[in-house]
């Protein structure tokens, strides 16, 4: 089958697009001994206030469900006798022009498409359930798709979070079409690199990332309710049980957390997510051989994490070792250049070496980026 990406116009690239919380599969990720050191400036925001007023339904099945109202606004701006490349143009128009919905971005904004439509906002995931919930109204095979994309750290409520992505798919005879809210600079735009996922996939990963933003806002028991409620509508997705692991890890429940990381390893075998959580899971509980073998198993993937790299510096900056300390943060940077904590001890290691007029050039950087 030839396979063409449906890209939308540029118009609707919507502000601020670039920094969207990619949910589908969204990781936070053990930092190793060192932990997080304080929140990220975004940890409160005007979105972070916005869920304490919204509940997910308890059936996911309610996810996609559309009323005689979205029925009816749709039905008017959408011409059911179109091609299906067509019927995808206006469906997105329909959303996100200013005569249709004027659907705006949210990045904690995850509702049921019901609740999207009311608010006329959300974020990407919420964006692709209303494409995927509309276009099978109008008799579209639309599906989630699984997409990945290059990683972006992110830090809030002293959580590490690295974001996976969904889109919405549509296959027809001879060809396919990809509908994104995301620009596709950051997409691995090849079909070895995305995968069609069913539903319950895509739903426990609703309800994985809406705990996730309640357990950075502090509400453990319903973050807790929500990621485990995320396992039982797919007991088979190793990210929800590395995640639900790295929750109760978080809370001091390690041995609840040994069992979810160990089921997310039954689930897909060699995960690096649930590795280096038992990694750190077991240097906590001082069984420092077992730490070790795990941690010779993920080296490339923490080395992957800017915040992981910041832990390391740290350590060795306290210990004097100014050249290893300077070299992992150096590599950090590359990873995640608007982290202005990285700059900060970037210039506590210039002045260890004595380089004053390096270390204030740091302090300027890390200054602009906390801007």
């Amino acid at each position: 089958m030839n396979s063409k990406r449906k890209s939308l116009p540029t118009t609707y690239c919507i502000p601020g697009i670039f920094r969207c919380a990619l949910l589908g599969t969204l990781l936070f990720l053990a930092l190793g001994s060192s932990g997080v050191r304080g929140a990220a400036k975004d940890a409160i925001t005007e979105t972070d206030v916005s869920i304490s007023d919204y509940c997910l339904p308890d059936d996911p099945n309610e996810l996609l469900k559309v009323d005689n109202e979205m029925k009816a606004f749709f039905a008017a701006r959408i011409d059911r006798r179109a091609s299906i490349e067509t019927k995808l143009d206006e469906i997105a128009d329909a959303i996100l022009s200013e005569k249709g919905l004027n659907f705006r971005y949210e990045r904690n904004g995850v509702y049921d498409v019901r609740e999207a439509f009311r608010r006329r906002r959300g974020n990407c995931l919420t964006y692709s359930m209303l494409v995927v919930a509309i276009a099978r109204e109008f008799r579209i095979e639309a599906k989630f798709n699984e997409v990945i994309i290059y990683p972006r750290w992110n830090r809030t409520g002293g959580l590490i979070l690295v974001n996976g992505h969904i889109n919405v798919r549509v296959e027809t005879a001879g060809e396919a079409f990809e509908v994104d809210l995301k620009a596709n600079n950051d997409l691995r735009v090849s079909r070895s690199s995305a995968r069609v996922v069913n539903d319950a996939r895509a739903f426990a990963g609703v309800y994985n990332n809406v705990g996730v933003y309640r357990l950075a806002a502090g509400d453990r028991m319903n973050a807790l309710r929500l990621m485990e409620k995320s396992t039982v509508i797919d007991p088979s997705y190793a990210s929800a049980w590395a995640n639900l692991g790295t929750a109760l890890m978080f809370l001091g429940q390690t041995d609840r957390a040994q069992k979810c990381y160990e089921r997310a390893l039954t689930n897909e075998s060699g995960m690096p997510a649930a590795l280096s959580g038992l990694a750190t899971l077991y240097r906590k509980n001082e069984r420092i051989a077992e730490a070790e073998k795990f941690e010779r198993m993920v080296v490339r993937y923490r080395e992957r994490n800017p915040y992981y790299l910041l832990s390391v510096a740290r350590d060795e900056l306290s210990s004097g070792d100014f050249k290893s300390a300077r070299r992992h943060l150096r590599r950090a940077i590359n990873i995640k250049d608007d982290e202005p904590e990285l700059y900060e001890l970037m210039a506590e290691v210039a002045r260890g070496q004595g380089l004053d007029g390096e270390a204030k050039r740091w302090i300027e950087r890390s200054k602009k980026d906390a801007s």
